[in-house]
């Protein structure tokens, strides 16, 4: 697998925890967009038109590209860790979602919070990161 591959799922993972968070930003930027303010003095539209607002709101957050990405990445992370063990979800928690990692996965290996050896270790983490690429459809078997 390539290193930029590895790396941006790796960026992926960290930001995992804030999904939600960005999720619901991108919402209330469509909710609430930032309207321009109409400076023509004079001229103007009508001002008995339809407003089909709430119509369009919907549209746009079921069809935004951002939103649909992010809710594909959290989905995809997700049933990662539903198909891995207990080893492999604490060493990603620890090093990908925790905000400031207390260990290393040798610190996890020393200090058996984790019931296996360095390269089983270091074996799992990268199974992982391959089985979250895929899914995400950013690396596949050539």
């Amino acid at each position: 697998m390539k290193r930029s591959t590895i790396r941006t799922v790796e960026d992926i993972l960290r930001d995992y925890p804030k999904i939600d968070k960005y999720i619901e930003q991108r919402e209330q930027e469509l909710r609430y967009p930032v309207t321009p303010v109409d400076e023509n003095i004079g001229g103007g539209r009508a001002q008995n038109g339809f407003n089909d607002s709430a119509d369009r709101l919907i549209i746009t957050l079921d069809e935004d590209k951002r939103i649909n990405a992010l809710k594909k990445q959290r989905q995809v992370i997700d049933d990662c860790l539903d198909e891995v063990g207990k080893d492999t979800e604490i060493i990603i928690n620890e090093m990908y979602f925790r905000k400031r990692p207390r260990y290393t996965i040798d610190g996890l290996v020393v200090n058996h919070l984790i019931g296996c050896s360095r390269a089983t270790a270091f074996r799992l983490k990268k199974q992982f990161i391959s089985s979250c690429a895929k899914q995400l459809g950013l690396y596949s078997m050539n």
